[in-house]
């Protein structure tokens, strides 16, 4: 199984081998005036009419954010040849070589000389966002499912400790739920917890709320550690085994994408059964890679509610349907439950890599196609024996 940071050197490797390939360091973007540091650029031998890929795979692509990020990627149009030479004669080393002043003079009159168009963006969600940068920037995409492939690596080691784990039946807690930044984009998360509070289901819980140093809320509730570290993405803490349900709250709520990340499949890995906050569809674009859900157990509509505080208030509603039950009727819902828990984990770590590998190198195949690029160098066999081993 490849390790995730390694995974654009791999690409770069053993499938795009004649393109440049842009990326995020560590996939983080951040506000504010960006520049060349922004961005690793793996690439070897000098500019000639080559392709080029951002891979902007691991946060979502939010409106200005994301458009200047590309805007800079797209420099023969966005920042300039002349300051890309400069770039390079800064930073020169052996595996950049910088134009001659005959071919800059070349380059500056007709940019299209350094790369080819359209130049490509690889992205991880599905949404209208996505069209949209295409259709303006003139460019080709391709979508695959980045945090899929983090989350196995991330995760590979739960299936020896939890392999013979049954669901749980003795629990001290209802349902458990990380909340560890609650603003901006993830705002959705305190008024979640807030409505928690108002339906007197925090006790019956283990709900953090404000783990970070942002300042926040006053509704600051820690049920791990005062100071997450920056391995949080990875880490699933013991205390997910004394509780039953698990309440994700995903990256995306606000806005109309199929996006998810590696907080789905932490109730997965530790076999437990779980609700999902997050946009409209993703509980189904879940299933769409062939898990399972917890429908006729559970209601489940409330992944088909476009309006946000209805979403909301939609899960609460099941978690208070839950917390209300008698000792026996919780023990019928276990027993219905422990089946799709078990299925859940055995396909995470089967035929899920399998889905998600063959769903990027036919996305691939389609890119290439398109491009009418020659892909007879790329050995597809091995690279697939290599992303499912």
């Amino acid at each position: 199984m490849l390790q995730i940071d390694h995974i654009y050197e791999f690409f770069y490797q053993e499938i795009f081998k004649n393109f440049d390939i842009y990326h995020l360091p560590g996939g983080v973007t951040k506000e504010g005036p960006i520049t060349w540091y922004d961005y690793v650029v793996l690439r070897t031998g000098p500019f000639d009419n080559r392709f080029k890929i951002l891979f902007y795979d691991q946060e979502p692509l939010v409106s200005e954010l994301s458009k200047k990020y590309i805007d800079f990627f797209r420099f023969p149009i966005g920042i300039g040849l002349e300051e890309v030479r400069q770039h390079l004669i800064k930073n020169a080393n052996s595996e950049l070589d910088i134009p001659d002043d005959k071919t800059h003079l070349l380059n500056l009159a007709d940019p299209n000389r350094v790369y080819k168009e359209p130049n490509i963006i690889i992205t991880s969600e599905k949404s209208q966002q996505v069209n949209l940068y295409l259709e303006k920037y003139n460019m080709k995409g391709i979508y695959y499912f980045f945090h899929g492939f983090a989350a196995l690596d991330w995760f590979r080691g739960y299936y020896a400790l939890n392999y013979n784990k049954d669901v749980i039946k003795d629990y001290k807690y209802d349902f458990i739920s990380f909340n560890r930044i609650v603003t901006g984009d993830r705002a959705y998360r305190a008024d979640f917890v807030k409505q928690l509070r108002e339906n007197d289901l925090i006790d019956l819980g283990a709900v953090s709320c404000g783990v970070t140093d942002d300042p926040v809320t006053d509704d600051r509730m820690i049920i791990d550690h005062e100071q997450l570290p920056g391995s949080a993405s990875a880490d699933i803490p013991k205390i997910v085994n004394d509780a039953l349900w698990h309440i994700v709250t995903e990256t995306v709520f606000y806005y109309d994408k199929l996006h998810l990340t590696e907080k789905i499949f932490k109730p997965i890995v530790s076999k437990q059964p779980f609700m999902l906050l997050a946009a409209p569809g993703n509980l189904a674009y879940l299933k769409s890679y062939g898990f399972k859900t917890f429908e006729g157990i559970i209601d489940e509509s409330y992944d088909d509610i476009q309006d946000n505080d209805a979403r909301i208030d939609a899960v609460v509603k099941q978690i208070k349907w839950y917390c209300n039950l008698s000792q026996e009727e919780k023990s019928r819902v276990i027993e219905a439950i422990a089946p799709i828990v078990e299925y859940n984990f055995q396909h995470f770590y089967g035929k899920f890599k399998e889905i998600i590998t063959d769903e990027l190198l036919n996305n691939t195949k389609t890119l290439f196609k398109e491009l009418d690029y020659d892909d007879s160098d790329v050995d597809y066999a091995t690279v697939r024996t290599l992303l499912t081993s």
